[in-house]
């Protein structure tokens, strides 16, 4: 075997993704911006997805960060939105948010999807059954082809999707496919536009990092970097980077979907858009209380509201097949 295919091979071995790693190559400066990096930013996000954890501790923590979503949906939305509804969260994860929604709501029923071969349901199963929550549902499937009937859901919840599946526009029939008419999906995904969607946080917790270096740069780079001995980096390697309808050099794992291409997106469903906005960066206090209100000044400026934005927020209403089209109203306010 050759030197590169046996350094593929090693990659391949430190990878839980279900994709290719891309192959490694030095670059001198993810070597330098790394170091530098590192130096202000030690990594940040302890998530055990990020850093190789038991599946196990992967339920335990999303369960624990289970009230951050609705937090982050305030004031447009509370957790018990969700009472009475027969709910999906499409990308579930490993279920251990869906579990808290169970059992800090009122909610009927709540399923769970995520993907095959990544993604072991009975691990979900089991930390529910531990915690005496008997209407969460697991099975594993895709977004685009969701493993459910027609009309079965009044809710969809779709936290930090968007952004990884391969077809944003099949997946947004399907949403409406599975859910009731008059059925509400929930979705919140951050652009690749915006300062912190580079999703290299694994690696370095540094802002706008794929505004300096291709993404193909930072992959093939910091991959070179987990295969060197003298740095005993834990984090897993980064897929391959390929070309899609939203962006010509992104990793597997995305698809580069922005604001815009989302508003198109939107505009084509068969959702009436009750919220498609983008959500400031949230309040800080203390010493950052000045920060804070030098960006909140500068999130006035049209132009930078996409780059310095923290997601993008949509919650749409489900009007089947024969709902009128009409241009969203994309409101920016806060």
């Amino acid at each position: 075997m050759t030197e590169k295919g046996e350094a593929f091979k090693r990659l391949k071995e430190k990878s839980l993704s279900p994709y290719d790693p891309e192959p490694p190559r030095h670059s001198v400066w993810v070597n330098f911006i790394y170091r530098m990096c590192q130096l202000q930013h030690k990594p940040k996000y302890y998530s055990p997805h990020l850093f190789r954890g038991e599946h196990r501790s992967k339920v335990e923590w999303e369960y624990h960060q289970g009230p951050v979503f609705f937090n982050m949906l305030f004031p447009y939305l509370r957790i018990d939105s969700l009472n009475g509804k027969d709910v999906l969260d499409a990308g579930c994860g490993w279920g251990g948010k869906a579990i808290y929604y169970a059992e800090h709501s009122g909610l009927t029923t709540i399923h769970g999807f995520d993907l095959p071969r990544v993604y072991e349901p009975e691990v979900s199963l089991s930390f529910a059954k531990e915690k005496g929550v008997s209407n969460c549902f697991f099975k594993t499937g895709y977004a685009e082809e969701m493993p459910y009937e027609d009309e079965e859901f009044d809710v969809i919840l779709m936290d930090d999707v968007l952004e990884h599946v391969n077809d944003p526009e099949k997946v947004m029939r399907e949403c409406s496919r599975v859910l009731k008419r008059e059925g509400t999906l929930i979705a919140k995904f951050p652009s690749f536009k915006m300062v912190y969607a580079h999703h290299l946080d694994r690696a370095l917790v540094f802002p706008g990092l794929h505004y300096f270096l291709s993404m193909k740069t930072w992959a093939a780079g910091l991959n070179d970097m987990l295969l060197q001995p003298k740095r005993p980096l834990v984090f897993e390697p980064f897929d391959h980077v390929v070309s899609t309808k939203y962006h010509r050099c992104i990793t597997r794992n995305l698809n580069g979907l922005d604001f815009a291409a989302f508003q198109e997106i939107v505009h084509h469903s068969p959702f009436e858009p009750l919220i498609l906005k983008l959500i400031p960066l949230g309040s800080r206090g203390g010493r950052r209380k000045i920060l804070k209100k030098i960006y909140d000044t500068v999130f006035e400026i049209k132009y930078l509201q996409e780059f310095l934005a923290h997601f993008v927020l949509f919650i749409g209403r489900n009007g089947g097949n024969a709902f009128p089209k009409q241009a969203p109203e994309i409101r920016h306010e806060y």
